[in-house]
């Protein structure tokens, strides 16, 4: 194997759930070198992923995983965004930078994504302090005229 090869092939991805902290969306679902974000509005989103060296990781990059350069680009189908990050060594965590901060996908099991996607609000009737009173309209105030 040369050296190019090696660089791209340097650091493992597994197949399977990342669940993602500090991020717009929940999850990302690889599969070789596609993936699908799962966004918390249940929308999902394509992703291309290319592993290799994408240049210098931003110094907080440094900080949080000791490496010195990007090795994963995600793409995004649809945007016009393509986010760097660092990809662990046993291929379980990666670290990306983008406009929301420092965000971390951890690799977790089915069960695991199954379970934390179970545990999340449903969209159609979200839970709310207020007690449900569908035959008490209260009070209802109208204003009308112009503006100003």
């Amino acid at each position: 194997m040369g050296d190019e090869e090696l660089k791209t092939h340097a650091f493992p991805l597994r197949n399977g759930n990342y669940k993602a902290t500090g991020n717009w969306y929940d999850f990302i679902v690889v599969n070789g070198s596609k993936g699908i974000l799962k966004e918390p509005s249940n929308r999902n989103i394509e992703t291309k992923i290319k592993m290799g060296e994408f240049g210098e990781a931003d110094p907080e990059i440094f900080k949080t995983t000791g490496e010195k350069f990007y090795n994963i680009e995600l793409n995004y189908y649809g945007y016009d965004f393509t986010e760097l990050g660092v990809v662990s060594e046993d291929g379980l965590k990666i670290t990306t930078k983008s406009m929301m901060g420092v965000n971390v996908l951890e690799w977790v099991t089915e069960e695991e994504a199954e379970a934390l996607e179970a545990e999340g609000d449903p969209i159609e009737a979200p839970p709310g302090e207020y007690k449900i009173q569908p035959d008490y309209l209260g009070k209802f105030l109208w204003i009308t005229g112009q503006p100003g």
